[in-house]
């Protein structure tokens, strides 16, 4: 069961109650759109359209192979542009120069629009008239862009200009954009074609530049080679630096050749020397000389050496036939010494021979080694003057290459001036054309936008509004154990919470304290300082009002509501209706509470016994907390809310967020109204709120016609209530 709960706890924004405050002014938040709509479009309508065309260039080298410069040099990637480079012709074509060029090519500073009467429209028209007649005038200090043009014109023009490069592309897009169309499909054009040609010409300019300065420059070198192979020719014959065999120096040839004679001659003796051992050898010990190559060799010795064999051989037949004594044996045998002696003679003479010969080699030796060292020193001469040599004919190499280089870039240079070709660094790939329609503005998009625009900010607007004035918050915290009203003893009036309250808010405890008179005067209501609306005519409740136990019996059905009670007199009323009705709903087990909103305070008088101090009055001044101007009724455990002291003149704003808070926390809430109209019940009670019509047998007429009033204005649950039942009961007890 919930209990009581204050203004200071937790809150909640109602999105019902923002809702039905925006769908109350539905007719302003309209009335705003179409008036703001309409001014909306008549503004646009005065503005001039806009037309905005745009032209593409191709960044990129256009160089056929044929007309290409030859050049050993390296070029990354292949001469292309990079990022930077394509950065760099965005800047060219935005540049003041060519802006000026496009601005007298197309006399625009005669063009209506730049005189700044192309507008039809009222702003541009004043701003037409703001202007002076000096702005298109030329003025000291402005940019020198090399021609007669208005700085003001060129701001103008550059702000209507837009050049860039698309992403990831060498591909350059020139934007403009004017109210004439044919102005907008000219400039990016004229733009386009003038850097084209500017480009072309710095080409040619770059090539007539060249020619001009390789001329003398050649020239000069021409000289110059010409005394560097002189250097080089003197030096030569002066240092007597002849050359041989495959360009290399005659005296290095010569010292090579002459000690490859002297190893050979070297080796030659040694091998002499050699074989005259083995053949003395072999004499001096008598031994076989058939082993010596030369010996061998020696065609006398190979006669000796057959003689002997033959005579060997007849020794040999004879010597079967004859004895060994024979004269003939004999004679045979005596010749063989004779040979074997001239054998060693022959040997005797290759050997001196051999002698001879390695003598001759040691002159020749002494005579090669004369001449090694004689060429070593001229080898080492020439050594020395071929350093210097070659340092003259790298000189010589150096300036013919160079002249030969620049020979060679001029005859292509001048080639290209004479025939007036440049090679292009950019192509149009798509013209600029007359546009078919305008870009800005867009009157009826931009209408509908602004309609939007203005109804989502009334919407916001009144929003705020009822977020600042505290409308749209309700209560949401729930109510703690120890906050629960404690019932309070027979004749005795006290606050709800178990703290001590103030001194103020203390009623008397003594029953028989007089009743403090009530702080509002009876005839004044709280609900009627609003006006009431036009009545709606609507059918009457022709049948009898209902008994109130038939009313407590369907509140009770209901489980939880929201009651208010209305006496259209106000007139001899004791509270009987209103208190009894809320017992009886404290009796089933509900929490119950009943706020004395009438005026009069009888209600709250009824059920406590004594009017207390304090009350929602205090609670909307801020003095208190709805929690500590709550009392227990003493005849049961309604709670009750007083109205309090309002000597301050407290506001009524923030009435509905007390009776929402009661609503919430509670399972019936019971208002007692008074004899408040519509309007004052609607401050404080939605469509969802049980309204009983509290009639006596004197007041049915005024019951049945506000009880129309009500169903009119929304109350569709709204009832008459006999109060004499309750009344005569009261009595009896």
């Amino acid at each position: 069961m919930s209990g009581a709960r204050t203004l200071s706890a937790d809150v909640d924004i109602d999105i019902k109650g923002l809702l039905s405050a925006v769908w109350r002014r539905k007719f302003f938040l309209l009335l705003l759109t179409l008036v703001g709509g309409g001014l909306l479009f008549a503004m646009l309508a005065t503005i001039s359209p806009r037309y905005k065309s745009d032209a593409q260039i191709l960044i990129k080298k256009r160089e056929s192979v044929f007309t290409r410069i030859q050049t050993n040099e390296f070029q990354p990637n292949g001469g292309e542009f990079d990022e930077e480079a394509v950065k760099s012709q965005v800047l060219v074509l935005n540049s003041d120069d060519l802006a000026a060029q496009v601005i007298k090519k197309l006399d625009l500073e005669n063009h209506s629009e730049f005189k700044g009467s192309s507008s039809k429209g009222l702003i541009s028209l004043a701003t037409g008239l703001l202007k002076s007649p000096e702005d298109n005038s030329p003025v000291a200090g402005a940019p020198d862009t090399g021609l007669d043009v208005s700085p003001k014109v060129l701001k103008r023009f550059k702000k209507q200009l837009l050049v860039y490069a698309a992403e990831k592309s060498r591909v350059i897009i020139v934007e403009f954009w004017a109210r004439d169309k044919r102005l907008a499909r000219d400039v990016p054009n004229t733009l386009a074609n003038l850097y084209l040609e500017t480009t072309r010409n710095a080409t040619l300019e770059t090539d007539s530049g060249a020619a001009e300065w390789l001329g003398p420059e050649i020239e000069k070198l021409r000289e110059k080679v010409q005394q560097a192979e002189a250097r080089v020719a003197e030096f030569r014959s002066q240092s007597d630096i002849l050359l041989g065999n495959n360009n290399a120096l005659l005296a290095t040839q010569q010292l090579s050749e002459v000690s490859s004679e002297l190893s050979r001659v070297r080796s030659e003796r040694t091998a002499a020397e050699a074989r005259i051992d083995s053949i003395r050898t072999a004499l001096a010990n008598g031994g076989s000389l058939d082993v010596i190559p030369e010996v061998i060799s020696s065609p006398l010795i190979q006669r000796l050496r057959e003689r002997q064999v033959t005579t060997q051989t007849e020794i040999s037949e004879l010597s079967t036939t004859l004895l060994p004594n024979h004269p003939r044996i004999k004679a045979l045998r005596s010749q063989l010494p004779e040979i074997e002696k001239q054998i060693r003679k022959a040997a005797q003479n290759i050997l001196t021979s051999l002698e001879n010969s390695v003598e001759r080699s040691r002159k020749q030796e002494q005579v090669l080694l004369q001449e090694v060292n004689r060429y070593k020193s001229e080898s080492a001469r020439v050594g020395e003057a071929e350093v210097q040599l070659r340092a003259l004919e790298r000189e010589a190499t150096a300036q013919r290459e160079r002249l030969e280089g620049y020979l060679l870039r001029f005859n292509e240079a001048e080639s290209r001036q004479n025939s007036g070709y440049a090679a292009s660094e950019a192509k149009i790939i798509e013209h600029a054309v007359l546009p078919a329609g305008s870009y800005f503005p867009k009157v009826v998009p931009f209408t509908l936008a602004g309609m939007t625009a203005l109804l989502v900010l009334g919407i916001v607007g009144l929003l705020t509004f009822e977020l600042l004035s505290g409308r749209a918050f309700r209560p949401v915290a729930p109510i703690r154990e120890e906050d629960y009203p404690m019932r309070a003893e027979p004749q005795t009036v006290r606050p709800v919470a178990a703290a001590p309250a103030p001194a103020a808010s203390q009623a008397p405890a003594n029953p028989d304290t007089a009743v403090a008179p009530p702080l509002v005067p009876a005839e004044n209501d709280l609900l009627q300082d609003v006006p009431i609306p036009p009545r709606t005519q609507a059918a009457a409740n022709d049948t009898d009002a209902f008994a109130p136990e038939f009313a407590v019996k369907a509140l009770q059905n209901m489980g939880r509501a929201a009651i208010a009670v209305v006496n259209p007199s106000n007139r001899g009323d004791n509270g009987t209706l209103v208190s009894e009705t809320a017992r009886q709903l404290s009796a089933s087990g509900r929490s119950v509470v009943v706020a004395d909103f009438s005026g009069n305070g009888t209600t709250a008088l009824k059920m406590l016994g004594s009017l207390p101090q304090t009350g929602f009055f205090d609670v909307l001044a801020g003095r208190a907390t709805l929690r500590e101007v709550l009392f227990v009724d003493q005849g049961g455990g309604v709670h009750v809310l007083a109205s309090g002291n309002n000597e301050q003149g407290a506001s009524m704003d923030n009435l509905s967020q007390v009776a929402e808070a009661l609503e919430a926390s509670y399972d019936y809430a019971i208002f007692d109204c008074g004899d408040a109209g519509v309007a004052g019940i609607s401050r404080i009670a939605g469509g969802h709120t049980v309204v009983l019509v509290s009639v006596t047998p004197h007041t049915v007429e005024p019951g049945q016609r506000i009880e129309r009033e009500l169903k009119a204005a929304g109350f569709s649950e709204t009832i008459m209530v006999r109060d004499h039942p309750f009344a005569a009961a009261a009595h009896v007890a």
